[in-house]
């Protein structure tokens, strides 16, 4: 048996008599407290730890289960063993022959051994399970050679944040190899059938399994938001908020608390376009003085992190920048300075953050690549502006948000300052981005209704 990191809830989770859930969710770093900083590793993350807080809350027990077996790729230490969060949620971390990180689009290879793992430890410790869901490809055939080994299969739900049809559309020729996109793509053609249901995270996953793979989705299960954590909130001005962005800035608290913040939180991946956000904010800075870009940027990411910097310095705007590393604790409070959030981002499962900056009453602009603002905040009433001529692209301005074509830095800049200059239209549309979000995309309504959807039944706690 491998080494727990708690025996007594150990010794609880296997007698509690519960029933059991096994969330699959193979690459990345898996772990209860998330650095988004590390590779292939964001909002899944998130997601995956959400979903299991709260089903079991609902009254299950849940295995997630992550590829071991190499180091931390930040504190060095082996990632093996399994790792408890409370007596009804722990973390297996699965292992292979080979002891180093693997980035997702290379997970094939090491599929097989880790599902023989996972059945050696099932099989030791012979606790049944009543359900799989599993995350992105990799999971999801890992799940189907798990079944396959085993005399009665296991009921599996397998949730695509994204799709391969879907991002190669998105992204541009050149990067399709690198990404092996064709080969993505028939294993999720080949996984399809052997499921038992697809939950679509998006509207466009939902088209895009249709269209791509002629799979007709009846299950739901965006990202949501813990609303107890991100909600409206009104800082006293002297919170720690305040000092915190002034020390990073070279600022005083004061002139922070009178600026107007532009924010993007999510990690530092050339997909988030972060670049985009930079030369727009730059632009809306000639004709304004109390801006301020609160941006995550990560300077240890190879080439895409310092070439960030680079431009910043570039375009001279360094001391109107805080470039943020992972503020987890902050966050809530980051979004509560914020006046507008902002991402360009062209590769999006949903959106969690832009629902986070929304369940705090902050109005969005998002790229056309970015479900969530697309397919909800706008709305039923749409308008295309140019603001002023100040683009020869038009955007979309909605009910709770506004879409900007991807890569266009000019409409960015323009949608930034029909907000800027608007400051009533911006905190109505603030408003309304939190009717939208706030409660249909709570992680409890939402998951109470995927189960009732798959007439899974919710068994209570204890």
């Amino acid at each position: 048996m491998l080494q727990v990191s708690d025996q007594s809830q150990h010794n609880e989770f296997l007698s509690c008599g519960r029933p059991h859930i096994l969330m699959i969710t193979n690459h990345g770093v898996q772990e209860w407290n998330m650095d988004p900083g590390l590779p292939d590793t964001g909002g899944q993350v998130a997601f995956v730890n959400e979903l299991s807080h709260v089903l079991a809350q609902f009254g299950f027990r849940v295995t997630i289960v992550n590829r071991g077996g190499y180091p931390h790729p930040a504190t060095g230490e082996m990632r093996t063993g399994v790792d408890y969060y409370n007596s009804y949620e722990r973390l297996l971390l699965l292992e292979d022959s080979c002891q180093e990180f693997v980035r997702k689009e290379d997970m094939d290879e090491q599929l097989p051994e880790l599902a023989e793992f996972l059945k050696r430890f099932t099989d030791e410790e012979d606790t049944p399970i009543q359900l799989i869901i599993s995350h992105y490809w990799d999971a999801a055939k890992l799940g189907v050679l798990y079944n396959r080994m085993l005399s009665s299969p296991i009921r599996h739900i397998w949730v695509p944040h994204s799709l391969g049809a879907l991002k190669k559309r998105n992204m541009p020729p050149e990067s399709w190899g690198k990404l092996r996109i064709d080969e993505r793509i028939e294993h999720e053609k080949n996984i399809i059938p052997e499921l038992d249901g697809v939950a679509s995270t998006s509207l466009a996953i939902k088209e895009s399994l249709w269209n791509d793979y002629n799979y007709e989705s009846d299950l739901f299960l965006p990202p949501c938001v813990d609303a107890e954590r991100f909600q409206p909130r009104k800082l006293d001005p002297d919170h720690e908020i305040f000092h915190f962005l002034a020390e990073k800035v070279g600022w005083t608290p004061q002139q922070v608390l009178e600026s107007r913040i532009i924010t993007e939180i999510s990690r530092t991946d050339a997909t988030k376009r972060k670049g985009v956000l930079i030369q727009a904010f730059a632009e809306a800075c000639k004709t304004r003085s109390d801006l301020l870009l609160v941006v995550a940027i990560d300077k240890e990411i190879q080439d895409t992190g310092p070439e960030l910097i680079q431009l910043i310095k570039d375009l001279g705007i360094q001391d109107r920048v805080i470039c943020l590393g992972h503020e987890k604790e902050r966050l809530p409070y980051l979004y509560a300075t914020t006046a507008i959030y902002c991402s360009p981002s062209v590769m999006e499962g949903f959106g969690m953050a832009v629902q986070e900056a929304s369940a705090t009453k902050v109005p969005v602009i998002g790229s056309d690549k970015i479900p969530f603002v697309r397919e909800y905040l706008l709305g039923n009433n749409v308008e295309e502006q140019t603001y002023g001529g100040m683009t020869d692209t038009p955007f979309q301005v909605g009910e709770g948000g506004i879409v900007v074509p991807s890569d266009n830095v000019q409409s960015f800049a323009a949608a930034m300052s029909l907000l800027l200059d608007n400051p009533e239209f911006a905190r109505k549309m603030g408003e309304k981005a939190y009717d939208i979000t706030i409660p249909y995309f709570t992680w409890e309504d939402m998951t109470r209704r995927l189960l009732e959807t798959m007439k899974v039944e919710i068994p209570g706690t204890e």
